[in-house]
C-alpha cells in the first residue's frame, strides 16, 4: 500500500522533503549521546569472574556505532534534501521510510 501511495501533497500542504526534513530534525534532537567508554570501562571492569561486565562494554561499544550511524544519517538525509550531498540510493530509502513513519 504504502509503495502506491502518491509521493506529492495536495495544495497547501507540506512538501515530502519538508515533512522528511522535519522528522530528521526532532529525531536527531532525541538521539542520545555516545556512552564514555572509558567511564564504563573504569565502573564496571572487565573481569572473569564477572563475565556481564564484559558483556556491557560490547554491548555499549555497539551502542556507540548505533548511535554514531543514525546522527551521520539525520545529518546527510538533511543535507541531500536541500542538495548540499548526492542523494544516495541508502539515504533515499531512509527518506522514504521517515515520510512512511
Amino acid at each position: 500500500m504504502l509503495s502506491i501511495q502518491p509521493r506529492t501533497s495536495s495544495a497547501g500542504g507540506k512538501t515530502r522533503e519538508q515533512v522528511i526534513g522535519e522528522i530528521a530534525v526532532s529525531i536527531q534532537s532525541k538521539v542520545p549521546q555516545l556512552f564514555a567508554l572509558d567511564e564504563v570501562a573504569e565502573k564496571f571492569p572487565t573481569d572473569y569472574n564477572e563475565s556481564m561486565n564484559t558483556v556491557l562494554t560490547q554491548e555499549a561499544l555497539k551502542y556507540n556505532r548505533l548511535l554514531q550511524m543514525m546522527k551521520i544519517g539525520l545529518v546527510n538525509i538533511q543535507k541531500a534534501l536541500v542538495g548540499e550531498v548526492v542523494m544516495s540510493e541508502d539515504l533515499e530509502k531512509m527518506g522514504t521510510s521517515l515520510f512512511d513513519n
